[in-house]
């Protein structure tokens, strides 16, 4: 117990999300990295927010224990924010929105979850999303659903521009993915004069 406190203090900062799924690569069974935690927990030297997520110290928010589960961890990005709450990140003013995430790291189809106090959208990818790839995937799915947002065109052109700018994707990295999306993606690139955005 104390040499895996250790290991969590030596790896984690105060207030920090851990996930039991990273302690897995320790030598240690699943049963006895359990009973470690749950003893943790019982002497208060860590906190357990949720089924599978601990902490010490301070609880970190509930933004950061979403991105941390469903989008970036260890240096590795596996999932990405969509729809609204993708332009309210790109600095747009959204009224009424919730999250929606697309992960790799989510078994179901589709899933509404509480984190926190926080209810969000998840959905499992279809594609693998990788550090390469996210920005390009992010903002395929975001051309999917152009119709269905309630923004004016010419802002969603300017925010898209902004947006293509700062992760400086081109129209060959577009061309690569946009074949494994629905027609209506085909329809919004052209409607919305995507491809005089592109580099």
């Amino acid at each position: 117990m104390k040499e895996l406190l250790k290991y969590i203090k030596s790896n984690y900062q105060e207030g920090e999300a851990i996930f039991l799924k990273d302690l897995k690569k320790l030598n240690l069974s699943y049963d006895n990295l359990r009973q470690k935690l749950k003893k943790l927990t019982d002497s208060n030297n860590i906190k357990r927010i949720s089924d599978g997520i601990y902490c010490y110290g301070n609880e970190p928010s509930a933004e950061e224990i979403i991105t941390k589960r469903f989008i970036r961890r260890n240096n590795l990005t596996f999932g990405y924010f969509i729809n609204n709450s993708l332009l309210k990140r790109m600095g747009m003013k959204v009224e009424n929105y919730y999250d929606e995430i697309v992960t790799n790291d989510f078994k179901a189809l589709v899933r509404e979850i509480d984190v926190l106090g926080v209810k969000i959208i998840v959905r499992h990818s279809k594609i693998a999303i990788n550090n390469d790839n996210c920005y390009i995937l992010q903002l395929l799915d975001l051309i999917k659903n152009l119709h269905s947002l309630n923004i004016s065109q010419n802002k969603l052109e300017k925010v898209l521009g902004l947006y293509i700018k700062e992760h400086n994707i081109n129209k060959n990295e577009v061309d690569k993915y946009i074949n494994l999306y629905p027609n209506i993606t085909y329809k919004n690139f052209y409607k919305y004069n995507i491809g005089n955005i592109l580099n």
